[in-house]
């Protein structure tokens, strides 16, 4: 009967072990020094190009009043900080920018239709400068893409969409905004998925490892999926308790029939 017993605290002890997870398994580049050389980074920041339904920020000032009013309202609510009320909710965004539509265009102000699906941003600036350029004078035109969002999933702190509106997002940034990982994380592991148009990819990551900083999918584009896969031992950790339970109430069981028998 004894041996019962030392057996089952040995199995609990052992899954104990099991359940334990190196700090190790969390740690970011594992196989850098103290300094990381530019030639290991991706060389190109990927240009993305505008698409169908996409939503710009345009602002065009010139020397007319009337048109800055038109293209620039939060002037009229406040300056900056009326900018900051008319864009400062995604809901506002999508009211007050200018969506691309199905053929590919912007409808603005007097300027009309501008065909700028397929071009990179600074090639859309610099084609609504060049028709506002043929109706104002001295304009001068800012075009900044609104819908910059990626979606970062799975074992991260907050989990959720995050939008960005600088010209580049990494991978790390964009864990860094759902507040970096969990205890659970498989970050060798990390899928990265990216739609354009009817096509899709997808990038497998090993952040432990310095490689990734040279995969397509280091930098990432608008409306990329982020998954961080859960470590096998997150299952093993929520059935551990259920098993400790169990386990205990049987040794329990075990050590009161084995004081009943030997008092006899």
């Amino acid at each position: 009967m004894n041996k019962k017993y030392l057996f089952l605290m040995s199995l609990i002890l052992v899954m104990s072990i099991i359940s334990c997870r190196s700090k190790k398994d969390l740690v970011y580049l594992q196989d850098t020094g103290a300094e990381i050389l530019a030639s290991e980074f991706t060389t190109n920041v990927p240009e993305y190009l505008i698409k169908t339904n996409d939503n710009l920020f345009v602002s065009i000032k010139s020397l007319n009043p009337e048109v800055n009013q038109l293209y620039n309202p939060a002037q009229s609510v406040g300056g900056m900080g009326g900018a900051q009320q008319l864009y400062s909710q995604q809901s506002d965004q999508y009211l007050n920018g200018y969506q691309v539509d199905s053929n590919g265009n912007i409808s603005l102000p007097i300027l009309g239709a501008v065909g700028i699906a397929g071009l990179s941003q600074a090639e859309a600036q610099a084609k609504v400068q060049e028709r506002a350029d043929e109706y104002l004078k001295d304009a001068s035109v800012k075009v900044k893409l609104l819908n910059y969002k990626v979606s970062v999933m799975g074992e991260v702190t907050t989990p959720g969409v995050y939008y960005n509106y600088n010209s580049s997002l990494t991978v790390l940034e964009a864990i860094s905004m759902a507040n970096g990982i969990t205890e659970y994380a498989k970050i060798d592991y990390v899928l990265v998925m990216r739609t354009s148009g009817k096509q899709s990819e997808t990038f497998r990551l090993d952040l432990t490892k310095k490689d990734f900083l040279k995969s397509k999918a280091f930098f990432l584009q608008p409306n990329d999926v982020v998954y961080v896969e859960p470590h096998r031992i997150k299952n093993t950790n929520m059935n551990s308790a259920v098993y400790s339970l169990l386990l205990s109430t049987v040794s329990t069981a075990v050590l009161i029939t084995s004081v009943i028998l030997t008092n006899k």
